[in-house]
């Protein structure tokens, strides 16, 4: 195996070898304790990449962005009014217990502000978040590339992302998407719970219906230029068809931030089989989500729901395709034993019990399956940046009548033309 441009830890860990001994895996039938501790050990061995965490919207909703009281270094357990929110499982000590090496933070912004002030909002949401990060240098820094994960878990300090939640905030831009990328943004949720003017999502809070199913050709635009970005595209909240849309059209791998399979809960947002499997031709991911809804359809939920969700991507798509997001602090109810962010050793330890799970396999869960996919979406952005940025504009017949004064500057575009 050739690995070019890739860091040196990161052909290490690929290749299951490292500077220092790997963790010795425990007897299936070991006590939980002992479980526990080769679960960190095998955690501090190799990252843990967490897909989805949604903190900055309640910073938005609770403190109205305003920082004055809030750190995310501190033990928010023990903070008003964040210990009596059932949506506050996150902070900087629960992320070191929980060994989190890298925190994908979500810029998200409702379906209700689409077609109005959605580029403003995530601006902030962003603003936000950088501000949440550089309060604490010495535990966390923004990171904008696969490499750069690495560094940061080297250095012992949480790799803070971003990945913008739903599409609907681009209004319909390729400038915007550019925009976002240039800002550190390294994902794009391509819907959230509303269609956009390019792309169908899952499940709607309007039931208005979409322009087209799946993707419109302007979509296909959109998704070829992230591609030339090397901007992530992400599939949680769409539609089967746009999924199935994306994967005939991207040159890249995709993610699933956090999500689940339908197979075991029929929630709208789960992932169908036949898209499961074809994420092995895709090469992508999917990080399972930790959310009662998606695991049990709403009905209580534990660590054994997780891992069932876990093995049946594992057994459509194979070890190399499955990962975690679990999308705290967008949640209210979790599963018993992986209350909040520190619990993650749990589920690890718990995997340890199957021995179908060998330890590079628990290690490629946690996070090198979603660092390959960051690494090869970096190598096509690469690999295309000799191509020039879209100009496409968003087509007159895709705005949608019912809002006339909708991409009224986008109309004038075409006018124009």
């Amino acid at each position: 195996m050739v690995l070019t441009g890739v860091p040196t830890l990161m052909v290490a860990l690929v290749l299951g070898t490292s500077a220092s001994p790997l963790p010795v895996r425990v007897s299936p039938t070991a006590s939980h304790q002992e479980r526990l501790k080769a679960a960190r050990a095998l955690l501090q061995e190799s990252p843990l990449v967490d897909g989805h965490n949604d903190l900055a919207w309640n910073v938005r909703m609770i403190l109205h962005n305003k920082l004055r009281t809030f750190n995310l270094s501190s033990d928010l357990t023990q903070d008003k009014p964040w210990r009596k929110s059932p949506y506050s499982q996150t902070d900087l000590p629960r992320l070191r217990k929980g060994h989190v090496a890298a925190q994908f933070w979500s810029v998200y912004v409702p379906c209700e502000a689409q077609y109005m002030n959605t580029v403003q909002l995530l601006l902030e949401q962003i603003d936000v978040i950088k501000r949440i990060i550089a309060a604490s240098p010495r535990e966390t820094k923004l990171v904008t590339s696969s490499g750069e994960i690495l560094e940061e878990f080297g250095c012992g300090r949480v790799a803070s992302l971003l990945g913008v939640e739903g599409g609907h905030g681009l209004g319909s831009s390729m400038g915007v998407l550019r925009a976002l990328y240039d800002l550190g943004v390294r994902y794009l949720t391509l819907t959230h719970k509303c269609h956009t003017p390019w792309a169908e999502c899952s499940e709607t809070i309007n039931h208005v219906a979409p322009n087209a199913p799946g993707l419109t050709q302007y979509g296909k635009e959109m998704i070829l230029e992230m591609n030339r970005l090397g901007m992530m595209i992400d599939l949680s909240h769409s539609s089967s068809q746009t999924a199935r849309d994306v994967l005939a059209t991207t040159r890249a791998p995709v993610i699933f931030s956090h999500s689940a399979a339908h197979a075991l809960c029929d929630a709208p947002m789960n992932v169908p089989d036949d898209v499961i499997s074809a994420l092995v031709e895709n090469d992508g991911v999917i990080m399972v989500s930790f959310y009662n809804d998606f695991l049990t359809c709403g009905k209580p939920s534990n660590i054994a729901s997780v891992i069932e969700h876990i093995n049946h991507v594992r057994t459509m798509a194979g070890v190399d395709h499955v990962g975690v997001g679990a999308g705290y602090d967008g949640i209210n109810r979790t599963p018993e034993g992986l209350e909040d962010v520190s619990k993650y050793p749990e589920l690890f330890a718990e995997l340890l019990q199957d021995p179908s799970w060998s330890l590079q396999d628990l290690k490629k869960l946690a996070g090198l399956n979603f660092l390959r996919v960051f690494g090869k979406v970096e190598e096509v952005s690469q690999h295309l940046s000799e191509e020039k940025p879209s100009e496409e504009i968003i087509p007159i017949h895709d705005i949608d009548a019912k809002w006339p004064c909708r991409y009224k500057f986008a109309s004038l575009d075409n006018a124009l033309i």
